[in-house]
Parts: C-alpha cells; structure tokens; sequence
C-alpha cells in the first residue's frame, strides 16, 4: 500500500512538474503529462514497478470523460448529425481498415497480425478529442459536434470488436458463439434499463436533491459506476457503460452543474491516463519494425485528414469542416490499446507488436495535440490547395438579383441564433442568414427564409453579402477567429458606413480582445444571449420606448489602460458591461444619422 501511495505522488509531482515546464513553453499540456510518464517508465528511471495499478486509476479518467461526453451530448443535435455521423464514421473504419490492411501486409506481417493492427489503426483517441475541443470550447462547432459523433460510432464499433475478442479463450483460435450472443444481449437490455430508469425513477429524486450541490455530484458520480460496474459484470466495457449512464441524464436541466464540477474530478485521472501512456513505452522489442512504425505513423497523421475531407466534401460539407475534423480525428485511440493488449493476451499477437502501437498512439497523440491546438492557423496555411475537396457543394440562394440595402447579417444560426432571428423577422424585411451547416440551411430554406450555406473565410461569400451596404451584422459564431476575419474584411471601410457589428464571445478576455479589434458590441455567453441581443434590437430600432442615456462607472478612460489593471474574467466582464451601455448610445446615434443620410439621397434621386 505505501509503495502505490508512492507512485501516485510521483506520478501527479512528475506530471506537474513537466507541465509547468511545458506550460511556460507553450506547449501542449497532454505531451508534458506523457513525457513525465516516459520518465517514470522503464525507458526513463523506473521507478513506476506496478504500471498495472495506475492503469486501473487511469481507466477511471476514461470513465468520467465518456461520462461526461454523454452527459454534454445534445440529443436533438445528435440527431441531425445521425446520419452524417454514420456514414463518414462507418465509411472512415472500413476505408482506413483495408488500406491499413494492404500496407501492414506489404511489411511482412500476418494476415492475423494485418487484422489486429488495421482495425487498431481505424479508430481515433475520444479522451485526446474531446479535451482539445473543450479546451478551446468547439464541442459545440459543427466540426466538433461531427467529430464527437465520429467518434461515438468508432467507440460503438470498437465495443462490437472488444465482444467479438472476449468469444475467443486464451491462446486459441476458437470463437465462442453462445459466449458472444450472452454477452451482445446483455450489454443491449443494460442500455434500455438504463435509460428507462433515468426517465422513471432518477428525475423525480433530481428535483428534489437538486438544491445540495454535493449531493448533486455524489449522486450522479454514483450513478456513473453503477451503470459501468453492471457494464463490466456483463462482460461489457465500463468506457461505454459510463457514456450510456451520461447519455441517459443528458435532457435533465441539471447537467452543467454536474459537468462543472465532476471536470476537476475527470481531469486528475485523465492526467494519470496519460503519465500511464508514457510509462508503457518500451523499446527494446521494436528493432526491425522501424520502418513499418515510421510509415504507419505518417499514414495517421497525414491520410486521416485527407480521407474526412473526402467524405465530407461528398456529403456536402465545405472544406474547412472537412479538414478540421481530419485533424482532430488523425491519431490512435485508447481503445486500440485495449485491443493489442487483449490480442496479446489470449495469443494472437507478440510484444513487439503491442510496443510498436503503444508508441504510434503517443506519437500520433503528440502531433495531433499540436495539430488541434494550431487548427486554424494549419487551415488558413493549406486552405488554397483545398478547394479539391469540396466535391459536393451545395449551391447558395442567389440573392446578387435583389440588391440588398441596410440588412441585417445574421452569422450562424445555431441554438441562440435561432432565438435571434425570430427575433429580426419581426422588425426587418431584409436580412440574411448565414451557416455552414447543411441542415440548418435545408431547414431554413424550407421556411424560405433568406440564407447562404457558407463559411465566412469563402472570399466569394463575403462578396456576396454586400458587406458595404449592411447595416448591422450580429454574429453567433463560437470561435473568435471568424470574427477576426470579419472584421479584417470590414476594416477599409469607411465609419460613416461600416456596419455596426455585435459579436458573441465565450469569456471577458476573449470579449475584450474582440472589442479593442474593433467589435461595436460583446455579448458575452456565460453571463447574456439572445435575450441581450434582442434588449440591443429594441434600443438601436426603438421597438419600445428609449430607456435614455446609460454611462459607465468606467468613466473616459483608455480601455487599454483600464484593462491593464483586471485580474480575473469577472472583471473583464464587468468592464465589457458598461463598455457596452456607453457605447449603445453612439450607435443609436450613428444608425439614426445614416438613416437620415439615405432619406436624404432617395429624395435627392426622386428629385431628379
């Protein structure tokens, strides 16, 4: 017991250590938590003797993470994206399964060992994925939302492939079919109990144990290792009954809450998960399989990317979505380690094998981790060469026949823009919606509303919103890059016509960047949403009554120098607050004077 309790304090000393390292070079937290297991590890000092005990702590980190995806997990999204979840995740497994296949088979392998390592090579890291993505808050993108559905079917078929592993016995050949089929329909009616218990019995007992916080998280922590102990007890894994116990508690109105602070929780096994990955590296027992590792790595990295954006541009999606989601989708995933160790264990593969696979799952976690993080920048470099791939575009709503003239540009029409354009309907003819997302457009086509399928980086597009002639653009988007090039699109535009611009932002930080850029108002998500925009809409058109002149606390000061003195995000907030009132009045006053500028030229014309 003293020597575990030992190990786990080196572990996390270790991990903190590096991190802090890695943090003030800027590098990716996950590499430092893996180089401090290598370290650890046999390869470095060894002094990690029992790797099988933090392998168990680390497996609780998966546990929560899936648990926590389900629990985040929009349903009604999950539903759009159904089918384009299936179809490219389907098609990616079978598509890198049998090319894998093919180049493994050129290296001399067997066609045993062929299959083992194709079908670990097809499914891609949940836990690396979805902590990039949460970091820099893209679960709820479009390609974040894919790249989670992706992912959920690789999962779903990596368990089928875990059952159909779990019908063999140990250093044989033979399948064991009743075996399989107990186990198949098992994990099937622990799926449906489950959900149907949540419904049942778990909400009533929510509403009412929902004001203690504690026993918020107790409760719902307890319900995660139920639901994956009785997962394990039928032969299934714990990963995915911990997704199915989230899963069934994702429409309760309590999932923030859950969610915030089970993260801590989550986050101290997931950095053990990583450590544990670094201290299995060994090798001693790779020797000839260099080349065949070097190759099998670059054809992650590089063929995963290409392979999305060839789907994705066949089912409609523009190149970025496409590119983006190949990169956060190009590396090995835990559950192929899963797979090598039980291959390994009931003697269908060597040492050498499972050695050379754990390295390429680090190796490949590594460069993704850089390549998730950069995302944007690797877009905007590789972008010109990219059009090639958008196979199936879908065709934009002409709207260059009718000449718009002081519309509204509506940016990203997801849950909150939504909100906001029943709220634009109501005072404004011409507007127009913008979303790169096919089922939103279908939707909104149907309901002819006016709209253009496109990402606001298309050059062609911005031409076409007649950005000039705009007289307020709201936008929803959810990463702040797209605002930035917006406004870099906007900037040579003169004052007196450049449109007014309201912009979302996830944080007081991000909020104030955006505004010094040149943003004219921040909403900011944590705190405000379409409820603001709309106070914002009432005010700028006067749909009620004027509430009058709004000043700040913050007086005339500089906002660089006040900004200078903040310490947390609540400050920036605060400051983005009366920011904003001062600000609202001087485009009350810019939207009247323009409005009379333009009287002015129509009479002007009627007189001539």
């Amino acid at each position: 017991m003293e020597n575990l309790f030992f190990e786990i304090g080196l572990v996390i000393i270790a991990a903190a250590v590096v991190a802090v390292i890695g943090y003030y070079l800027k590098q990716p937290l996950i590499l430092a938590y893996i180089l401090a297991g290598v370290l650890l590890g046999p390869v470095g000092f060894g002094f990690i003797k029992d790797p099988e005990f933090i392998q168990v702590v680390a497996e609780i980190g998966i546990m929560l993470m899936l648990f926590l995806v389900g629990l985040e997990m929009n349903v009604a999204r999950l539903k759009d994206l159904g089918r384009i979840a299936l179809v490219a995740g389907l098609s990616q497994i079978l598509f890198t399964a049998l090319v894998s296949f093919a180049l493994i088979r050129l290296f001399g392998f067997t066609s045993l060992q062929s299959v083992y390592l194709a079908i670990a090579l097809t499914f891609s890291s949940t836990v690396l994925a979805v902590k990039l993505l949460s970091e820099k808050k893209d679960t709820n993108s479009l390609y974040g939302q894919i790249c989670i559905g992706i992912l959920i079917v690789q999962d779903i078929v990596a368990i089928l492939v875990l059952l159909v592993l779990s019908g063999f016995q140990k250093g044989s050949f033979d399948f064991d079919y009743f075996a399989f089929g107990l186990i198949l329909i098992k994990s099937i009616c622990l799926g449906i109990a489950t959900v149907f218990i949540a419904e049942k019995l778990l909400k009533p007992i929510y509403n009412k144990i929902a004001t203690s916080h504690e026993l918020l998280i107790i409760f719902s922590l307890s319900w995660c290792f139920i639901i994956a102990l009785l997962s394990q007890k039928s032969g299934f894994s714990i990963e995915i009954g911990a997704f199915i116990a989230g899963l069934s508690l994702a429409n309760l109105p309590y999932t923030f809450e859950i969610n915030a602070k089970a993260k801590v929780l989550r986050d101290f096994f997931i950095t053990i998960f990583f450590v544990a990955l670094g201290a299995g590296v060994t090798f001693a027992s790779m020797g000839k399989l260099i080349l065949p590792f070097i190759i099998i790595t670059i054809f992650v990295l590089i063929g995963t990317p290409i392979l999305m954006l060839i789907l994705l541009g066949l089912l409609g999606y523009d190149k970025r979505t496409g590119f983006l989601s190949g990169l956060a989708l190009a590396n090995v995933s835990e559950f192929s380690l899963i797979i090598v160790a039980l291959g390994y264990k009931v003697g269908h593969l060597n040492q050498e094998i499972v050695s050379m696979i754990t390295i390429i799952a680090i190796l490949t976690i590594v460069f993704s981790s850089y390549m998730i993080i950069y995302n944007d920048e690797l877009y905007n470099f590789f972008k010109k060469y990219l059009n090639i791939f958008e196979l199936n575009k879908k065709q934009k709503k002409d709207f260059q026949k009718k000449h718009l003239q002081d519309h509204i540009i509506l940016l990203g029409c997801g849950n909150m823009g939504e909100q906001i354009l029943e709220q634009i309907k109501f005072f404004k003819k011409d507007f127009i919606v913008v979303d790169h997302d096919n089922q939103v457009i279908k939707e909104l086509i149907k309901k002819d509303i006016p709209c253009i399928f496109g990402d606001i980086e298309d050059e062609d597009l911005v031409e076409e919103l007649d950005l000039e002639n705009a007289e307020t653009i709201i936008s929803t988007l959810p990463n702040p890059t797209d605002n930035y090039f917006l406004l870099d699109r906007i900037k040579n535009i003169s004052i007196e016509k450049r449109p007014i611009v309201i912009a979302m932002a996830n944080s007081g930080r991000e909020g104030m960047d955006i505004f010094r850029k040149g943003v004219d108002y921040v909403i900011l998500k944590p705190y405000l949403g379409a409820t603001h925009v709309h106070h914002i809409n009432q005010e700028l058109y006067d749909l009620e009554e004027n509430m009058g002149n709004v000043s700040g606390v913050f007086g005339k000061q500089p906002v660089n120098r006040i900004s200078s003195h903040l310490e947390s995000d609540h400050d920036y907030a605060k400051l983005l607050h009366n920011l904003n009132n001062l600000r609202l009045k001087e485009l009350k006053d810019k939207m009247k004077k323009k409005r009379l500028e333009i009287m002015e030229e129509k009479i002007k014309s009627f007189k001539k």
